[in-house]
């Protein structure tokens, strides 16, 4: 039996009577934030376009591990160096270089639906909060090469240096005194480790089935040629192992591949995983709802999913909209994992088997 709780799922069966008697001390006790904090839980935070609700271009979203470092993936259009939201920076993993990934201007009011377009921003979003927040920078080795420039344009002096790291498990301690460059491939593995901490974050880059090119609104005078593009290395998905033992896959814009399975999978286990549902702005140029699921309940199997990259308004006064492909997603999703929709604003908190507290 599945019982259905506002938009999360708990599942009887999974949950031991110990696991419910300590949601319930932390979910209602006077203190429950600060209890939160010292089960070591994962705080997951959408960034989007309206508060308490899931929109068409929402991409961001920040992690902060127990430890404190504090991830920020894909800031895309609804987050830049003005944002409040943000705090500490310590890293950005960026999947690849597409508009609304790296963020080549600031959307602001307007719907949900559709967000108001805001001002270009020529030197990137993620070049924009990396000088600001002094952040490492996670991607590609040629989109790393292209954003380097760019901080570098924002705050003056010499190049933009790369990461400084150490052992064998390549790893940079956080917080950096400036920003830098941390190149990352299929299967390569960089930790990050907050200064003072025991234990560090693994950072590991997946394939992603996906192109990764530089918008041409981010290229100085004179610019691309109309109809030309340049190449920002692979496209990225990334798998974020968590001092408490979570395991995220962030999938990127991706395809379905049989990886998926025989590595993902089977190698890292991920137990969250953010994946994206939607068409992209040039249409279907990457998973779609059914596939979606076909990877949930076939590839992956993870404890919880958030759906991302929805391409819609998925919810109205923060409850899912019907006849929509989210609603779909998490009608056909929902017999084979818990779904947490990543409604802005919202901070979930995750333990190391990926379960959310608060989705009960």
């Amino acid at each position: 039996m599945t019982t259905v709780i506002g938009r999360c799922r708990f599942h009887p069966w999974r949950s031991s009577f110990a696991y419910v008697s300590l949601m319930t001390a932390l979910l209602f006790s006077p203190a429950s934030e600060g209890a939160l904090g010292a089960q070591g839980l994962v705080k997951v935070t959408p960034l989007g376009s309206h508060a308490g609700e899931l929109c068409a271009r929402d991409r961001a979203v920040l992690f902060e591990d127990p430890t404190g470092v504090r991830i920020l993936y894909d800031p895309g259009f609804m987050v830049d160096d003005t944002d409040p939201r943000l705090g500490d920076v310590h890293v950005i993993l960026l999947s690849h270089a597409h508009n609304d990934h790296i963020g080549s201007r600031r959307d602001r009011g307007g719907t949900c639906a559709a967000p108001a377009q805001g001002p270009v921003n020529t030197n990137s979003n993620v070049a924009s909060i990396a000088a600001a927040k002094n952040a490492v920078v996670m991607t590609a080795t040629e989109a790393n090469l292209f954003l380097g420039p760019k901080i570098r344009t924002i705050r003056g002096g010499g190049a933009t240096p790369a990461c400084a790291t150490a052992g064998l498990e390549a790893e940079t301690t956080v917080p950096v005194p400036a920003p830098c460059t941390a190149p990352i491939g299929v299967s390569g593995t960089r930790s990050i480790r907050h200064s003072g901490a025991a234990d560090a974050v693994r950072i590991t880059g997946m394939q992603a089935a996906h192109p990764s090119n530089v918008p041409a609104a981010l290229f100085d005078p004179p610019g691309l040629p109309a109809g030309t593009t340049a190449y920002a290395g692979l496209a990225l998905g990334f798998v974020v192992r968590f001092t408490n033992g979570l395991t995220a896959y962030l999938t990127g814009d991706t395809g379905m591949f049989a990886d998926m399975e025989h590595v993902i999978a089977k190698f890292y286990r991920p137990n969250l995983m953010v994946i994206n549902i939607g068409p992209g702005g040039n249409g279907p140029t990457a998973l779609g709802r059914e596939d979606a699921v076909n990877v949930i309940q076939h590839l992956v199997r993870p404890t919880t999913v958030m759906p991302s990259h929805v391409g819609e308004q998925a919810t109205s006064d923060g409850a899912m909209r019907s006849n929509t492909r989210t609603e779909w997603f998490v009608r056909f999703a929902r017999p084979f994992t818990e779904v947490v929709l990543p409604v802005s604003d919202v901070t979930r908190h995750f333990d190391g088997e990926g379960r959310c507290l608060e989705c009960r």
